[in-house]
């Protein structure tokens, strides 16, 4: 189970993140597309837009037959936040954490060159083991200053 499934209702966090995708580019949204986008019934799409309308969160209006979708200066801001913390819960702690460990190990290595090697394999392996892009990228960077201080010392 995801951290963002633990600590929020998957399906009512992609609707109204759906429909502030939609207001951010510009765009009219239905509760059909919705729908559609998140892989949903319509009737619980229908059900859940009703409850975001109950709790001022969203509004509607019609144009024609559809139902156009809007965000109420409130929604806004629930829907910001909600992004906000659905981008934190996607990050994976458990490789941040492995990230720490190791720069500690290597920081207090005091150049003992037995350490960098076993540091920097574990390393390549959390490069290939995560999807978390600021994991990889501090891991490459550590990395290269392990071969930095190899180099220097050899």
């Amino acid at each position: 189970m995801s951290l963002t499934r633990l600590f929020l209702h998957e399906r009512t966090v992609e609707i109204i993140l759906r429909i502030l995708k939609a207001e951010e580019n510009g765009e009219k949204i239905y509760p059909l597309q919705i729908s559609n986008d998140i892989g949903s019934p319509y009737s619980y799409v229908s059900k859940v837009l009703g409850e975001l309308e109950r709790f001022s969160l969203v509004e509607s209006r019609s144009e024609g037959r559809m139902r156009v979708l809007s965000l109420t200066p409130y929604g806004k801001v629930v829907a910001s936040m909600l992004r906000d913390l659905h981008n934190e819960l996607e990050k994976d702690f458990n490789s941040r954490m492995k990230l720490d460990i190791l720069k500690k190990v290597y920081s207090n290595s005091n150049g003992d060159l037995r350490v960098y090697l076993p540091v920097m394999a574990e390393l390549e392996m959390l490069t290939k083991s995560t999807e978390d892009e600021f994991v990889v990228e501090e891991a490459k960077k550590l990395i290269s200053e392990i071969k930095e201080r190899i180099k220097g010392e050899t």
